[in-house]
């Protein structure tokens, strides 16, 4: 079965306090300086903690630059950094969307690694510091910021790698791995990661979701799907994360031809996001694959109800009658629709067109015809008739 699907991955990670293993390797009095800022981090007496570390050695320094990019009060560009001692009650976003005054101070990470490593050499921890840093640049500020996205993410990449290699990582750092493996369309590396994550840690639903995506993608969907399905609970308090965890499973679950679990998540997700439209879209394909015209021209006919002047609606409606192998499902929803918003004059300009696209897909040429010379009358009654809408129907017209 074909599978015909864009897929985009989530580049969405939760940061939490990280783990303690990145640390291992200090001496015992960093160890306990360590405890003691971990402490005051945990009462939230930030510009505290960041007074306590310093560029003695590369675990301070490292503690210095998670501090920066979790715990700061106010940055500028992650070069310039304030700190504050919470009081109780307070949060880090008041402070942050706060006029308060603060005393900035130059702690730019990148340039104290750089000095650090002049000195003392490459050290492992470093590098995953880098890597920390630049992902809270690409989350904080993605393209506003010195350098452009992609090079902020070959630079994760890197320096993640480099830690890996050396044997520093955490779960932060590996998920962020995995996901830039996808990018670069590695996904056997990006297997490897998550696999090591799953022998090392807990996976989170941002990891379920990525994973079970990757392993559909490398034509394993029945393994992949059972991923993707632990992420629809791992997300049930991030609704907008949940309904795209709904819908892949679906998905996932049709190109392996399990129809009746295709049409489960599409039902779930219909209940908890009835806006969603994608269960529509979805619909149409599920019971296009299973030979049911009627209620897949009743969910094409709900999917255009959403947007019936909208061009790409009706692409969509073609998109999925294809997939599932029923094109002449497509001419049957044209036709109904036709009917239905037949005193719509932009409705009309948008079927009648895709109308005569969908005839000449079809190699029917005499039918695209008379549909192209019906959208052209619509284009001209609406003043909508471009040059470029033109030439388009009149090779439709001349069957070119």
């Amino acid at each position: 079965m074909k599978k015909n699907f864009i897929i985009t991955i989530l580049f969405c990670f939760t940061v939490c306090l990280f783990s303690k293993d990145i640390y291992d390797g200090a001496d015992k009095e960093t160890q306990n300086l360590l405890k003691e800022i971990d402490s005051l981090i945990e009462k939230e007496q930030y510009q505290s903690a960041f007074y306590k570390t310093s560029e003695k050695n590369e675990y301070l320094l490292t503690k210095r630059v998670e501090i920066s990019t979790q715990y700061f009060a106010h940055s500028i560009m992650h070069q310039l950094f304030a700190f504050k001692d919470l009081k109780d009650g307070e949060t880090l976003y008041q402070v942050r969307t706060s006029d308060g005054d603060f005393q900035m101070s130059m702690a730019d990470p990148v340039k104290a690694i750089e000095n650090f490593e002049k000195e003392h050499g490459e050290k492992p921890i470093l590098k995953w510091a880098l890597g920390l840093y630049y992902q809270d640049v690409i989350d904080r500020y993605y393209d506003k910021w010195l350098i452009s996205v992609d090079e902020l993410r070959e630079k994760v990449f890197l320096n993640f790698k480099m830690a890996l290699d050396a044997g520093c990582y955490d779960e932060y750092s590996l998920s962020v791995l995995a996901t830039s493996y996808y990018n670069k369309r590695d996904l056997e590396s990006a297997v490897n990661i998550y696999q090591k994550k799953a022998k090392e840690f807990e996976f989170t639903a941002t990891d379920n979701f990525h994973y079970g995506i990757i392993l559909w993608m490398l034509n394993d969907g029945k393994k992949g799907i059972e991923y993707v399905k632990k992420s629809v609970e791992g997300y049930k308090n991030q609704p907008e994360y949940q309904s795209d965890a709904y819908i892949v499973v679906a998905r996932i679950a049709m190109t392996i031809s399990d129809f009746k679990t295709s049409e489960k998540y599409l039902n779930e997700c219909k209940k908890n996001y009835p806006k969603d439209y994608r269960v529509a879209q979805y619909r149409i394909a599920l019971y296009a694959h299973q030979n049911n015209k009627s209620k897949a021209i009743a969910s094409a006919m709900e999917l255009y109800s959403y947007a019936p002047g909208n061009p790409t609606v009706c692409q969509m409606v073609m998109e999925q009658c294809e997939n599932a192998g029923k094109t002449e499902f497509a001419l049957e929803f044209f036709k109904e629709a036709i009917k239905k918003y037949a005193d719509d004059d932009k409705a009309c300009e948008n079927l009648y067109f895709h109308y005569a696209y969908q005839y000449y897909n079809m190699d029917m040429p005499d039918e695209a015809k008379q549909m192209a010379l019906k959208a052209r009358e619509y284009f001209i009654k609406n003043g909508d008739l471009t040059s470029e809408i033109s030439e388009l129907l009149d090779n439709l017209i001349s069957g070119q």
